[in-house]
């Protein structure tokens, strides 16, 4: 019998509100269909699936060794899911989520691949002979478990190390946040907090609000509570935006033996190994994160449901007016036209003011990724100019991924003011939205495959430079001998010789050195500027084409809604003739239908109105805290 809890361990339960909310936008759904509005079904039914299917996904980072893949393990319950005994490759991220056991494996050339889930390591993990990744044009492994903690939608993500080094895969992860709903900073017991830990933290403070921490292989150090006590002042001090962040102090070998002892039918001993695992509290927690992310969701897909309750209002009360034998309706349709007519005049301003922000958007995005280029020029060169003969290898290590984390910030910033360009641009055009989505393509081929870090032409490896030294030596030494044997005597050859060659060894190894060293900087800036000139070359032109595609999208969007609203005004002066030549009994009758479905779309809106009052109070309560 299995000691593990009746439920599942901090299963991820849906928002409390997702039911009322999804009822309403079914019945504004079926009233926009009844009133023929079907244009903007499509995009409320696209709404519904986000809500209904979307993911809340938290993002797992530390740095090396710290135990985020074993911390995974333990919250799926399959401690030999993810690698734990290689770091992971650069530029990798593993996304865990729910489904059926299986991996994905994601190309840079779109090819991607399944494979089983004993093959992830392959993918996700450095060649520890090598020390690179065995599959370069690999961006992302996503992993499938049938793990219930998943089951509503979470996703764990874990990340390569962003400490020591290799500074660039902070970057990446630093990027990677502002698509995340939450961020795990995972610590161990035996040490307090980083200077490189911290400094990630305070650059997180710009991407990501909620945060919680865990405090890995509490079972390994027995004084991991007064760590935790130091971390807490530590952070307090260079974060203070998350001081108040939650705690977790946990052991995943633990969760292991407890996994282990299920197996075997010991329940008591499984009870016991659970309690002192500590992983509960933190997949309760991670529970509760992935429903605040849903109440998110739950809001949009609401302010959208209020929307279309009140266009289809504003419909009937057209409908109803036309129906009306008074002049009152005469006059609000000429009102209606006047203001048309003088919206549509401004049809050309509209297109002058798209024109100017657009431009100025593609300078700013030119602007920001120059100076993230000479950021990294700047960086790395200091580097490379202070560095040894090895700095050539540090450079080829660390600039791949920072070169993608560019690429990963100027992608966000671009699909955020392209929005907020949209939102400004359509604020008066109540109801109409525009897709930008589409407008931003993949990454440029060219940009996923950077230039391959190659060493110059001509080097001499060191065996070769020996090989001159001794040669030169034993020249030297050959003529030390002629001489000393003339003038010396045979006693003094020996000497000579060795003296000769033990000389000319000596500073040909030193000039060597030097030249080694000099060869080494000399690569590093050679693959500097080309990764570079890379970038300068790759993504103008992909901000030139997004900017160029929303404004052509926005052009066309306020277009139409200028036409559908004529047509609509046509329409509604068509049927008020009609009803003016009908008799008064039909016009009373279909008044009355009109009415009705007035009535019920005001009601509508009015749900739609209360249920966004309740959303923000509704937002589940913070079930975490600190670990004992």
């Amino acid at each position: 019998m299995s000691t593990a809890p009746a439920t599942p361990v901090g299963a991820r339960r849906t928002h409390p509100l997702t039911d009322e909310v999804l009822a309403l936008v079914a019945d504004v759904r079926a009233a926009a269909v009844e009133d023929e509005e079907t244009g903007t079904v499509d995009a409320l039914d696209a709404d519904v699936a986000r809500v209904a299917h979307g993911s809340a996904a938290v993002v797992v980072v530390g740095e090396k060794k710290r135990g985020k893949s074993s911390l995974i393990n333990a919250l799926v319950g399959r401690t030999g899911l993810l690698p734990v005994d290689a770091d992971v490759a650069t530029c990798v991220h593993v996304v865990v989520a729910h489904g059926p056991d299986g991996a994905t494996v994601v190309r840079t050339d779109g090819d991607d691949v399944e494979v089983p889930l004993a093959g992830i390591a392959e993918y996700a993990a450095l060649d520890p002979g090598a020390r690179a990744p065995a599959h370069e044009d690999v961006t992302q492994v996503q992993v499938r478990v049938p793990a219930p903690l998943l089951e509503g939608g979470l996703e764990l993500i874990d990340t390569p190390g962003v400490g020591g080094l290799v500074a660039g895969h902070a970057a990446l992860t630093l990027a990677t946040l502002d698509r995340a709903d939450a961020l795990v900073f995972v610590l161990d017991g035996s040490s307090e907090i980083t200077a490189s830990e911290l400094a990630f933290l305070e650059r997180a403070t710009e991407r990501i609000a909620t945060v919680a921490f865990a405090l890995t292989k509490i079972d390994q150090f027995p004084a991991w509570e007064a760590v935790r006590a130091r971390n807490v002042e530590l952070i307090a001090a260079h974060a203070p935006r998350y001081a108040d962040a939650p705690w977790f102090g946990v052991s995943s070998r633990a969760v292991a033996d407890a996994l282990a002892a299920e197996a075997d039918g010991e329940p008591e001993e499984a009870a016991e190994e659970w309690a002192s695992s500590g992983i509960t509290p933190l997949a309760e927690h991670l529970g509760g994160l992935a429903e605040g992310a849903d109440g998110v969701r739950l809001a949009n897909l609401l302010a959208q449901a209020r929307l279309l309750a009140q266009r289809l209002s504003a419909l009937q009360v057209r409908r109803a007016l036309s129906l009306s034998v008074g002049p009152e309706y005469a006059a609000s349709v000429k009102r209606e036209k006047e203001a048309l007519t003088a919206l549509q005049a401004q049809n050309a301003t509209w297109r002058q003011t798209l024109g100017e922000r657009s431009a100025r958007l593609e300078q700013r995005m030119r602007a920001e990724l120059a100076r993230r280029i000479e950021d990294v020029r700047k960086e790395v060169g200091d580097r490379i100019a202070g560095g040894d003969h090895k700095v050539f290898d540090e450079v080829a290590t660390d600039l791949p991924p920072r070169a993608q984390a560019i690429w990963i910030d100027l992608d966000t910033m671009l699909r955020r003011e392209l929005d907020a360009l949209a939102a400004a641009l359509l604020a008066d055009l109540q109801g109409v939205e525009a897709d930008l989505g589409g407008v931003i393509p993949e990454t440029p081929e060219r940009l996923a495959r950077l230039p391959e870090a190659a060493r110059g032409q001509g080097s001499t490896s060191f065996a070769e430079q020996g090989v001159m030294s001794a040669s030169l030596g034993m020249g030297m030494g050959h003529m030390a001998y002629l001489v000393g044997a003339a003038v010396l005597g045979p006693f003094a050859v020996v000497g000579a010789v060795a003296a000769g060659v033990g000389v000319v060894g000596f500073f040909t190894w030193r000039r060597w050195s030097k030249e080694r060293g000099a060869r080494s900087r000399e690569d590093a800036r050679r693959y500097l500027q080309d990764v570079t000139a890379r970038l300068n070359n790759e993504v103008p032109p992909v901000v030139s084409q997004a900017v160029a595609g929303a404004r052509e999208v926005l052009s066309q969007r306020i277009t139409a809604a200028l036409t559908a609203e004529k047509d609509r005004l046509t329409t509604s002066l068509a049927e008020r003739e009609k009803a003016l030549a009908g008799e008064k009994s039909a016009l009373a009758r279909r008044k009355a239908e009109v009415e009705a479905r007035l009535r019920r779309r005001n009601e509508l809106r009015e749900t739609a109105e209360q249920l966004a009052g309740r959303l923000p109070d509704q937002r589940p309560a913070d079930r975490g805290g600190e670990a004992s």
